[in-house]
């Protein structure tokens, strides 16, 4: 039976993953993965890599380094009772490892039980770290401070050393003339002068060597025999004050084997997750739910080991209900990366990976049964199609409901008539055993069949028609055309004769069936196109609705603001009146108003402030009469009646509930006169007008403008009587303001004693 990790190629999935490993018990533990169908494995292993995906985006990386499995050096110390400086070294970095990954840990905000479970188990071993950190150097070496005996040992070799390079300088002097080299050289570890054969009488000494050519002899001079053998003693005993301290500090490892065991084995199973969370996020993969239910449902799907500006995403589906699903279309247009896909993604989720769909919901399979590519077996003696009919009656034999079958071209290999009913046997029994399936097929039959069954849904690659090229997209519930005859006539096949054959020679059933598929794919597509345009429409539906919602409300609260406004005014232009009748009680003295007619007016005014002031109209209104509210200075028409009261639309969209008696009758050639538009309005009940005026200091120019704005103001606020503050000056100011009323035919006074005089202009707007 064909190995699903291997056509999958499960293998090229895991070296990828492991490109982010950094331990060796990490690697491992990623060649060694193997789907898992027992539900509680898959869930807590998806967990996990959920968490450490999490993890990683918002904390960033794990402090991880590079481990080795220290399993086996402690077996081999048990042995020997010596750790040497590297595995030492091996054993502190993993101490180190631990303190940052606990550091990491504790500034990390968030619910994460199953990440925080694993790091729970990390020991803290700083004694120890100190004890290693204490005897091995940076460079991996025993340090001088690792004993005082050592110490003083390599001291002791650091003297003998010096007084001998002292010393084999003074002798290679003496002997110069004897040697062949001045350069002094070492033989078996001692100081040897190279000596010319011929004058090796002349030095009394130890022969170690002679040259290759017999012209040197290596001597060592008695003078530095006894030198070189105190160094080698010492050496001796460092080596042994060395075996020592790694001894002792090797009995404190294997004091806390099993703390440095665990920590290395936590360090590596988050390596092992942290590798899948990253090879998850750096290729936009997410994790699937996974279902009570044996079913498939994976969204936006892509083969993992297809370059990215290549690949083709596609919705996969399969249920208890559609259990079988049949794979049909165009030659090389996807159908067997179709079935790879949903194999192999399915192989990596309960490997506990996250996979490269945008969403999905699948089920836990016992096993994934497969029968894709050429089966041939040399070995056998089988061709190809044997090989397929024995793989797939192996299948046949074991599968069972809990299982995923992928078989790819059913049938194929053998006279098509026989390939047909082979391959809808064959689909049959599959029903039986109510395994789920994927299969790919050109037979007509089994397209056929997948329209009557309840169990059995079509499905199909689609083709572009008018370039015949294959798309790689995969459609649920329609079935395939082959396009075999379009794609021949494109490359040079007789299309007359094609025809010709094809009427003579292939079955009536198929070539209607062909016609129905063909329809019924057209059918499919027609319904596509109006669809995407139902939706486009909607959409653009639902954007109008929602601008004219949103005037709707605008209007509304312009609407509301306008009436706040104008009850601002009223009060407003009540405090200027009770200002200005304020200002007549301090001038009672002048004898202009007598006391008890100004008490009373201003009475009225108090009064005035606890009422609306409003003109009742006696007029009969009907809907479309073109109307004004005198009192807001508005027109409009009135386009609904309820009771008493009326709907006015304005020219410019704004609209106002009113009280009948309070609309006045306008003529319809009055329109486009007395039409105050929304701006001009705005500028009514923004405008906050004085009493009066003081253009005292401005230029003339200045001053004028300023007057012609005021005065307009005045008429816009309906004001009777305001007073210009022009100063005496050499009376330019007095002049500009007498010429405008007089152009403007305004009636005018200058003031008197207690209006300012001579230096102001009273104008009378209404009398």
């Amino acid at each position: 039976m064909l190995d699903a990790y291997s056509v999958l190629q499960f293998k090229e999935i895991q070296e990828r993953i492991i490109e982010f490993s950094k331990t060796e018990g990490g690697k491992s533990l990623l060649l060694e993965m193997k789907m898992s169908n027992k539900k509680e494995e898959v869930i807590r292993s998806l967990n996990e890599v959920k968490e450490m995906m999490d993890l990683i985006s918002r904390f960033s990386y794990l402090p991880l380094s590079n481990s080795v499995t220290l399993l086996s050096l402690i077996e081999i110390a048990k042995k020997t009772a010596l750790l040497t400086p590297n595995d030492l070294n091996y054993v502190l970095n993993d101490i180190e490892t631990s303190e940052k990954i606990i550091s990491h840990f504790s500034k990390v905000v968030g619910d994460f039980p199953l990440l925080n479970e694993y790091v729970s188990k990390l020991n803290e071993l700083s004694s120890l770290k100190k004890a290693i950190k204490k005897v091995i150097t940076p460079s991996l070496t025993v340090s001088d401070n690792a004993s005082i005996t050592l110490k003083e040992i390599r001291q002791k070799i650091r003297s003998l050393e010096a007084s001998l390079n002292s010393k084999v300088s003074s002798i290679a002097y003496t002997y110069s003339s004897y040697l062949s080299d001045n350069n002094v050289t070492i033989r078996e570890g001692h100081f040897v002068l190279p000596v010319k054969t011929g004058f090796k009488n002349k030095v009394l000494g130890i022969v170690y060597d002679i040259s290759d050519s017999g012209a040197t002899t290596f001597i060592e001079p008695l003078e530095l025999v006894q030198l070189n053998n105190d160094i080698a003693t010492k050496k001796i005993e460092e080596n042994e004050e060395i075996r020592k301290i790694l001894k002792e500090i090797t009995s404190l490892v294997l004091l806390q084997e099993e703390e440095v065991i665990q920590n290395n084995k936590v360090i590596s199973y988050l390596d092992y997750l942290s590798s899948k969370a990253l090879y998850a996020l750096n290729n936009d993969m997410n994790v699937a739910s996974i279902s009570e239910k044996q079913e498939i449902h994976l969204y936006e799907a892509k083969h993992p080991l297809i370059e990215k500006e290549k690949v083709v995403s596609n919705d996969y589906h399969l249920d208890e209900e559609k259990r079988i699903v049949v794979i049909s279309g165009p030659n090389a247009g996807g159908k067997t990366v179709s079935l790879k896909t949903v194999g192999l993604l399915i192989l990596m989720n309960q490997c506990g990976l996250a996979l490269p769909i945008k969403e999905g919901k699948v089920g836990i399979f016992n096993h994934i049964y497969l029968d894709i590519g050429d089966n041939q077996s040399l070995s056998d003696n089988l061709s190809t199609f044997s090989g397929h009919m024995k793989h797939i009656a192996e299948i046949l034999d074991v599968t069972k409901g809990k299982d995923l079958v992928l078989l790819d071209e059913l049938g194929t290999g053998t006279d098509p008539k026989e390939g047909e009913v082979i391959a809808l046997t064959i689909l049959k029994e599959l029903e039986e055993k109510h395994s789920l399936a994927m299969i790919s097929s050109h037979y007509s039959k089994i397209k056929e069949y997948a329209f009557i069954s309840p169990n059995v849904e079509n499905s199909s690659m689609l083709f572009n028609e008018e370039k015949l090229l294959p798309t790689y997209k995969y459609k649920y519930q329609t079935p395939g055309k082959s396009y075999g005859f379009e794609v021949a006539t494109r490359y040079g096949i007789n299309k007359k004769k094609l025809d010709l054959v094809k009427e003579e020679y292939l079955s009536k059933d198929k070539n209607d069936f062909e016609s129905l598929l063909s329809e019924l794919q057209h059918q499919i597509d027609e319904n596509e196109r109006i669809k995407r345009e139902n939706l486009i429409l909607k959409e653009n539906l639902e954007k109008e609705r929602k601008v004219l919602i949103n005037e709707q409300n605008a209007l509304k609260n312009r609407k509301e603001h306008l009436l706040e406004e104008v009850k601002k005014e009223k009060e407003q232009i009540l405090e200027e009146v009770n200002s200005e009748i304020e200002e007549v009680i301090k001038r009672l003295a002048s004898g202009d108003i007598k006391l008890h007619e100004a008490i009373e007016l201003k009475k009225k005014v108090n009064d005035l402030k606890d009422e609306e002031v409003q003109i009742i109209y006696d007029e009969k209104i009907h809907i479309n009469d073109y109307v004004s509210i005198p009192q807001l200075n508005i027109e409009g028409t009135v386009n609904r009646i309820k009771g008493n009261k009326a709907h006015i639309l304005t020219s410019d969209g704004l609209s106002f509930d009113v009280d009948l008696n309070k609309l006045h009758k306008e003529e319809k050639s009055q329109k486009n006169v007395h039409k105050v538009n929304k701006q001009n309005y705005d500028y009514k009940i923004n405008t906050s007008v004085g009493l009066e005026l003081n253009i005292i200091g401005l230029r003339r120019d200045e001053a004028k403008e300023a007057l012609e704005k005021y005065l307009d103001n005045c008429k816009i606020k309906n004001l009777k009587q305001v007073r210009i503050i022009h100063g005496f000056g050499n009376g330019v100011l007095r002049k500009m303001v007498h010429e405008y009323l007089d152009k403007n035919k305004i009636k005018y006074r200058l003031g008197d004693i207690n209006e300012g005089g001579g230096g102001a202009t009273v104008v009378i707007l209404h009398d």
